[in-house]
């Protein structure tokens, strides 16, 4: 029994001092004494392979290369003691979530936090600590003892105690059946005596620098059993660990710690064994950075810096780009091997997604040691998500979520079809407001498209019942074993029966089969990584429901803790990969970087706060409460302050990594644009090597072509060459001349099979504006049909934008439609309310000027109680917020009544038609608009109210239209065919005047307003009466729009202005002491000139008309003022217009005084 220690600085070959001494013994004696290679877990592969192969060992019988844990393993099946049953991660996990929630009323300080997602695992992590370092329940009773005397503080004091209350529950909960990844060590330092073969073993420890304390006594029992130990560490004087700002303190430390042990077990210490050589190390560059890493001041190396080379990139993508060209330069042009390159980082989270596209583009082969969870594969989704929906009551969101896992879905069927319907099923869904008992309840699953009140009464189209029968498909998939599964739960006695349910779930629905069928397209698709994932995850799921049986079998849970408990255990679950070649770049963390034979190295992300590593958050301990356990006399885990003197140790090993070339880069700014600054160890690198190569990276490409001179840098891959000859092209049609290199390449894309149809999608923008083109005639019959009808609201988008108008009505493209009161659903029950009540008093006979208040509330009542039933799938019933919003419908429906009551009672015009449709079908025919090319534009539509009045045996007609917001008629808007629909349905009006009024023909126009639906808040300074009241309210539903000038026309509007000249409280007009019209506030024109914004209107109609017909679909919003076609539009993700581009720009309209609108329009329908 015998100690020997190894050391030596970085690449001094102390790992192959003792892999010779090793070989050298297994061919002298193959089958001679048990040798144990004890590395940890990154190691273990490579050790193995540079046994066998470096070494020329043909198969490691005689030596084995094992972990702790193997090694456990190895001892216990010889000696016994590894009957226990293990408890995986998962398992510790489900069992630490249940035992906080079990335990949360003894809880002190944990008691909130106990149940908040992430807990666990900082519990987890704290009681993996408390393994390795031996703290028990018992300890941790002597640990408050402790306190107490230290007068430690009170928080301290209860964050002790509810740790032993959780430590002692894992211990009773384990007991004597089950052990956990840290009860091996124990278990093995119990039995490793019993073992034969340890007593005659020769035992190697290599790549530790430190022991945690259950290691630590393992290492201290094999020397007191073994026949020789050797250790390994990286140090070159034992005095090193006096001092604990010295680069190897920590590897000096445990030395002396062993020397230590091994003077209390009496044995023979063999001497020191100290590796001097650097025979790996090619670069002279890099030699000197190993030898004067730590050395002060700085030693500068004054020969050639080539072997080491600096990236300053403008942000992570940019420095990721430039290592893929760098790896790709070294391939082709230095002739390394893929696995002789290494890239080490320190944030994994923010790299991996960028080494998973840019080195695909790159076709470089890789393998990282970072591991990707499986919460997202479809069967943990499936599972995960199917156990929320009946938790939360078949809410959409997790019922969608496991139904797009496609594991609902028939087996081997066309997804594409299923998806589809599972699309529409989701569309549906969440227009319906489909929940709980909903999605059993076939009334519900009628499939009608809502297209307002209007239609209410339509039958079901061919094309909506198909649609039903396919939604109802999926459904019949979907709710059946859902339906099974939820009442399997409820009668669920105990953790047993919850597993048994979740599999029987899993089983009625087919999904091992469909796993399987996924696992056997990623093979044929050749998507190896893809495919092995399907079986992890089934493994994964059996193994959460084993370890939940295991540790709850017979304990009766409730629901939502069952699915707690699930989701921790689900969250622990990540893929292992396994390296698809050995011909690969390796991707490390630098804490966990083992790497060997590696000639060129890319150290990257060396930032400020990433080296040296800033430590924000110190976990459920701090450093100070660790200084108290210290203080006590019992040993934690190193406190952040000494994690921090290890830093430099770290960063060394990286550094140290290459033979041949060592690349270090670092970003200028992070994904958000916010500057990151370079580590302090980059300008301590420049010192040492001042003639290091210095490169400055960016992620525009014309950027990066004038950074380097050396462009052939950036022709590494056709693929990731592309941007850059795509920006010397822009540069070229700008009048840049285009250089040879890159005519060559051009050249090269244009020739080549593989890459001229990408290059030519690439270049395409190039020779493209955004601007739409004109549709064909053939295009515009088949979208539009050979007969224009429309709206007038289509008309005005049109005017708007011709682009929004081909969207909206040529592709017919619509936003989702939700389960929630649209600003157009609130006025579609307004008019139906209106219109319903229009009739009912017609029906009874009451005139609207002799209305009470009381019948206006008791009408208003009936009307919304007739409608809601019918409006918008039952909304307004839908829960007790609707509720609600309804009550608030009526007051507006009610005081707009009381309102129109006042107004009815001042004014002389009579209703003449409510809701007057105009169209095909209709009373009135549809307005005819000549086009060119003998075209023809029908426009339709429905006008909310006529009204008339009779002077000197004259009818005067005027239009009346509710909205539900403010609104006033902007006359630039109508010159410019914005706002088009009242004056158009004046028209329609005085059109069909012998219609409406049994041939009367001397009809005059009246006017045009807006009544405003709603329910005003009035903001007072002072107290007024009642009287007051009303009268402040009824001024807020004033009429707006345009009347014609006749004075005696205005008296019929508004018979107070006769009385009493003033500005009136029902129509635009005020009128002066003398009686005449205040024109600066009124909104009033003469008769004639209404009647050329009448032929003004039927122009812009036909200019439209004649627009459409051509095809026009140019992106062309207007800006008329403040507004544009852009604030509200839906479709901006598609046109994609930019008015920062000089290319594209508003058209920008001009605003016109009413002065001015009159003449222009005079003239352009006189036609001068």
């Amino acid at each position: 029994m015998s100690l020997r220690i190894i050391s030596g600085r970085a690449k001094s070959g102390k790992s192959q001092f003792i892999q010779r001494e090793i070989a050298k013994a297994c061919k002298h004696d193959p089958l001679g004494a048990p040798i144990f290679v004890i590395v940890p877990d990154q190691m273990s592969y490579t050790t193995e392979y540079d046994l066998m192969h470096m070494h020329e060992i043909p198969g490691l019988i005689r030596a084995q290369v094992l972990t702790f844990k193997r090694l456990a393993w190895y001892i216990l099946q010889e000696t016994g003691g590894i009957a226990r049953r293990e408890v995986n991660g998962v398992g510790y996990k489900m069992l630490i979530r249940q035992l906080l929630d079990t335990n949360k009323e003894q809880f002190s300080l944990f008691r909130q936090a106990a149940g908040k997602r992430g807990f666990t695992a900082e519990i987890e992590a704290l009681l993996k600590e408390f393994g390795r370092y031996n703290v028990t329940s018992e300890l941790l009773d002597d640990v408050l003892t402790k306190f107490q005397s230290l007068d430690a503080p009170k928080t301290l004091l209860n964050k002790t105690a509810d740790l032993k209350v959780v430590v002692e529950a894992v211990e009773e909960r384990l007991g004597t059946t089950y052990v956990d990844s840290e009860g091996y060590y124990p278990l093995l330092t119990e039995n490793l005596a019993q073992s034969t073969q340890m007593k005659e073993a020769a035992v190697y420890i290599d790549g530790f620098t430190a022991f945690t304390a259950r290691e630590f006594a393992l290492v201290k029992e094999l020397l007191r059993v073994a026949a020789n130990v050797t250790i390994v560490l990286p140090y070159e004087s034992i005095e090193e660990a006096h001092n604990d700002q010295a680069l190897f303190h920590e590897a000096a430390s445990t030395a002396l710690r062993l020397h230590e042990a091994a003077q209390e077990l009496r044995l023979h210490v063999e001497q020191e064994v100290v590796c001097y050589a650097n025979d790996s190390v090619k670069a002279d560059a890099l030699v000197h950075v190993e030898r004067h890493f730590e050395t002060q001041p700085a030693r500068p190396f004054v020969q050639s810096g080539d072997a080491l080379t600096i990236i300053e990139a403008s942000n992570r993508r940019a420095e990721v780009s430039a290592v893929a060209r760098e790896i790709r330069k070294l391939a082709t042009e230095q002739g390394l091997r893929y696995k002789e390159m290494a890239v080490i980082t320190r944030q994994s989270d923010v790299y991996d997604p960028l080494f998973a596209t840019i080195f695909k583009q790159h076709d470089i082969p890789y393998f990282g040691n970072t591991k990707k969870p499986m919460l997202h594969h479809p069967l943990i989704e499936f599972v995960r998500s199917t156990l929320e929906a009946v938790m939360t009551g078949w809410k959409y969101e997790p019922m969608f979520r496991s139904i797009k896992t496609d594991l609902f879905f028939p087996l081997a069927s066309e997804r594409t079809v299923w998806r589809e319907r599972a699309d529409r099923m989701e569309n549906y869904v969440i227009s319906h407001g489909i929940y709980g008992g909903r999605w059993k309840d076939d009334a519900r699953w009628y499939y009608k498209k809502y297209r307002g009140l209007e239609f209410n009464r339509m039958t079901q189209t061919d094309e909506e019942r198909a649609i039903q029968q396919e939604i109802d498909a999926l459904r019949q998939l979907v709710v059946p074993p859902l339906e099974a599964f939820q009442e399997q739960l409820t009668q669920a006695k105990n953790a047993r029966d919850m597993a048994t349910a979740i599999y029987t779930l899993v089983e009625q629905c087919g999904v091992y089969e469909k796993v399987m069928y996924m696992k056997e397209r990623e093979f044929s698709d050749v998507q190896l990584y893809e495919a092995a994932e399907h079986d992890q995850a089934w493994s994964g799921f059996l193994q959460v429901l084993d370890q939940f049986v295991h540790m709850f079998g017979d304990e009766a849970l409730l629901l939502d803790d069952m699915i707690d408990i699930l989701d921790e255990g689900f969250e622990s679950l990540e893929f292992s990969r396994i390296p698809p070649t050995l011909d690969q770049v390796m991707i490390v963390t630098a804490d966990l970087a083992r790497l060997a034979h590696m000639k060129a190295v890319f150290v990257i992300g060396m930032n400020d706060g990433v080296y040296p590593k800033r430590i924000d958050y110190e976990g459920l301990l701090s450093d100070r409460e660790r200084d108290y356990f210290t203080e006590a006399g019992f040993e934690l885990a190193p406190t952040s302050k000494n994690r921090l003197l290890q830093e430099p140790y770290i960063l060394y090993t990286a550094l140290t990594s290459a033979s041949q070339r060592l690349f270090v880069t670092y970003p200028l700014a992070d994904e958000e644009s916010k500057a990151l600054l370079p580590s302090m160890y980059t300008k301590r690198l420049k010192e040492l090597v001042p003639n290091a190569n210095v490169l400055r990276m960016y992620v525009d490409p014309a950027e990066d072509l004038q950074s380097e001179p050396d462009v052939l840098h950036y022709v590494q891959h056709p693929r990731t060459a592309m941007p850059f000859i795509v920006s010397q092209l822009r540069q070229l049609e700008e009048g840049e001349p285009l250089p040879a290199v890159w005519r060559a390449v051009q050249h090269y894309y244009e020739q080549h099979v593989t890459w001229s149809n990408m290059f030519e999608q690439m270049i395409q923008p190039l020779r493209k504006q955004n601007k739409g083109e004109p549709l064909t005639e053939a295009v515009t019959e088949e979208l539009y049909g050979e007969k224009l009808t429309s709206s007038v609201s289509r008309i005005e988008r049109f005017f708007s934008c011709p682009f929004s108008h081909f969207t909206t009505y040529g592709l017919k493209l619509e936003e989702r439609a939700e389960y929630r009161l649209e600003n157009f659903a609130m006025g579609d029950l307004f008019h139906a309310a209106m219109k319903w009540i229009t009739e009912e008093t017609e029906r009874l006979g009451v005139q609207w000027n002799r209305l009470s208040k009381e019948q206006c509330r008791l009408l208003t009542k009936q009307a919304i109680e007739e409608i809601v039933p019918v409006f918008s799938h039952q909304i307004l019933l839908s829960s007790a917020r609707y509720r609600y919003i309804q009550k608030k419908l009526m007051h507006i429906v009610e005081r707009t009544m009381l309102a129109l009551t006042h107004h009815a009672q001042k004014s002389h015009f009579q209703t003449l038609a409510f809701e007057q449709g105009f169209g095909f079908g209709e009373a009135m025919p549809p307005l005819k608009i000549a086009l060119e090319n003998d075209h023809t534009l029908y426009l339709q539509g429905r006008i909310d109210r006529i009204d008339r009045a009779t002077i000197d045996d004259k009818t005067y007609l005027r239009v009346v239209d509710y909205k539900s917001s403010a609104r006033d008629l902007n006359l630039s808007e109508v010159y410019h065919g914005l706002s088009l629909q009242l004056m158009t349905y004046l028209d329609v009006a005085m059109e069909n005047a012998h219609t409406l009024l049994n041939d009367e023909d001397d009809v005059e126009p009246a006017g045009v307003l807006y009544v405003h639906m709603h329910n005003p808040m009035l903001t007072l300074q002072t107290e007024i009466d009642e009287y007051a009241l009303e009268a402040a309210r009824l001024e807020e539903y004033r009429m707006r729009g345009l009347i014609t000038t006749n004075e005696q026309m205005i008296y019929l509007m508004d018979d107070t202005l006769e009385e009493q000249p003033a500005k009136s409280s029902i129509i635009p007009v005020t009128l002066k002491k003398d009686g005449s019209i205040y024109t600066e506030r009124s909104k009033v024109i003469e008769t004639e000139d209404m009647r050329y914004v009448q032929q003004y209107v039927r122009k812009k109609h036909k200019e439209a008309g004649d627009g459409i017909l051509a095809g026009d679909t140019s992106i062309e919003p207007y800006r008329l003022k403040d507004k544009t076609a852009c604030t509200y539009c839906q479709y901006k993700a598609i046109c994609q217009f930019d008015p920062s581009d000089g290319q594209q720009q508003y058209r920008r309209l001009k605003p016109m005084k009413q002065e001015q609108f009159v003449e222009t329009i005079r003239k352009e329908v006189d036609g001068e």
